[in-house]
């Protein structure tokens, strides 16, 4: 039982060493093999003859890049080979090799039977007339034919690694996308407690301030009425003291008249004391009238999508304007003139067709925002446009594609995203004013109704250069779109 252990043993060693020594492609025992620079081997002649049909040689097993240039011929493994070819492999049982008919070798196959037979079998009835050819031909043969349908084998193990790849790839932008998500949502939500908490921390500091300006105003009143009880308290005890007195002196119109003119002036001031006393209460109400809406109002400037992290003054670029347009003085607005302005330059930056403009400065990175008042005007197109887009001509074309990404206004209530082909959208509440947010590293472009912060449309895309705020107040053909866009204020 021991020695059949230890055979199954060795067989079990044997079998192990044997994968180690095939090469992955042919599925044979390594003839010159080579290791490519990421640790993998294969035959030299298996890797070359593979990578003829592949544009960038990379390894098969691990996709890493290689060349020819960059076989090295792992000498130790070949050694290894040709030891184990000589000494490793055991003979063959004598079942295996011999007919179990005629107990000769077997020295041929037969192809129509397809089995290995000995030269009796030939010979006989059930092999008459077959073609046989010699084990070794045969097997080379048809050792042939396999390594050719591994081909097709090898190619779809090829594109099963690069979906596996693919897929990795895909897993690992999940898990940064989702890093980075969980980032700017605490970031942002540290942003909002740390206001929270800072208004709170100031209103209650209001609160407390005025809290102890009234008490110490009560304080110097209750001393001032005490003061005034103890005076009124002596004038009652003089005038008891008084009465007590015969009638003739009591009567005396000197002594009535000054103690009730004392009288009154100290009830008067206590009175007056009083007064004061009731109109020093804290008026709760300042503290707390529609305090949620007004912290909400404050809080707009750290919630607004797209927040400003980096300085950025929104105007117009007058070398842009198209010829028709009239821009403000200020540059904040802009409106389809009358006249065509003969006295401007046809310089490269400017649009000669469609009455556009763009803004004066552009941005290669960073969180940008800026509102435009598009009012009720009937026709309109806001975004943002990059610095090498077309501006010449008809061939002005608002999509991604041929660097334009907006959003659209025509025909008084057809609102649609400059995609290709266009995209329709259906809001809900026509915006007086719309909201502008890029962020560039992110690649996106998002529009909201400024004045309830309700979502339009997003782009999202991959900033290659400068781009620049885009504005085009279109024509004014029906008399009816002569408001002019004009940039506002963020808060």
């Amino acid at each position: 039982e021991e020695a059949a252990v230890c055979n199954m043993d060795s067989k079990s060693c044997t079998g192990v060493l044997e994968d180690e020594m095939t090469c992955p492609i042919c599925q044979e025992l390594f003839k010159d093999p080579v290791t490519l620079r990421c640790g993998h081997t294969f035959c030299r002649e298996c890797v070359c003859e593979y990578w003829k049909g592949n544009a960038i040689p990379a390894c098969l097993i691990c996709r890493a890049d290689s060349a020819i240039s960059d076989l090295i011929t792992n000498y130790t493994l070949r050694n290894i080979v040709d030891t184990y070819k000589k000494v490793g492999k055991k003979p063959k049982e004598e079942s295996e090799s011999v007919c179990s008919q005629h107990k000769k070798v077997l020295e041929l196959y037969c192809l129509e039977d397809q089995e290995a037979i000995c030269l009796i079998c030939e010979k006989s009835r059930k092999h008459e007339n077959h073609k046989c050819l010699p084990i070794e031909e045969a097997a080379q043969e048809f050792k042939e034919e396999l390594k050719e349908s591994l081909k097709p084998l090898q190619d779809t193990q090829w594109k099963i690694v690069e979906l596996k790849e693919k897929y990795r790839g895909n897993l690992n932008n999940i898990h940064d996308q989702a890093d980075k998500t969980e980032k700017q949502i605490k970031g942002d939500f540290v942003k909002l407690h740390q206001f929270l908490h800072e208004e709170e921390k100031n209103l209650l500091a209001d609160l407390k301030k005025e809290k102890e300006e009234k008490e110490q105003k009560m304080r110097a009143m209750e001393e001032s009425i005490v003061h005034d009880l103890t005076s009124v308290s002596k004038i009652i005890k003089d005038i008891q003291q008084k009465m007590d007195e015969e009638d003739q002196i009591f009567l005396k119109a000197t002594i009535k008249a000054r103690y009730t003119e004392k009288y009154q002036g100290r009830l008067k001031s206590t009175v007056c004391s009083q007064n004061i006393y009731l109109s020093s209460d804290i008026d709760g109400y300042k503290y707390t009238d529609r305090l949620q809406y007004r912290v909400w109002k404050k809080m707009l400037k750290i919630i607004t999508p797209g927040s400003v992290s980096m300085t950025l003054t929104v105007t117009l670029d007058p070398n842009t304007a198209h010829p028709k347009l009239t821009l403000s003085e200020d540059l904040m607005a802009v409106r389809r003139g009358s006249t065509w302005r003969d006295d401007l330059p046809d310089n490269p930056e400017r649009f000669d067709y469609y009455f556009c403009v763009l803004g004066s400065e552009g941005f290669t990175s960073g969180r940008h925002s800026w509102v435009v008042d598009v009012g009720n005007k009937t026709k309109w197109s806001l975004g943002v446009a990059r610095e090498s887009a077309n501006r010449k001509g008809e061939n002005v074309y608002l999509n991604p594609k041929h660097g334009y990404w907006t959003v659209l206004l025509e025909n008084g209530g057809e609102y649609n995203a400059g995609t290709d082909g266009w995209t329709r959208l259906e809001l809900e509440k026509i915006p007086k004013k719309v909201l502008v947010c890029v962020d560039y590293e992110a690649g996106k472009v998002s529009f909201y109704n400024a004045d309830d912060m309700s979502h339009i449309y997003t782009f999202t895309d991959n900033f290659t250069e400068k781009i620049f705020p885009y504005f085009c107040p279109c024509s004014n053909s029906d008399g009816k779109n002569g408001e002019p866009l004009r940039i506002c204020p963020l808060y």
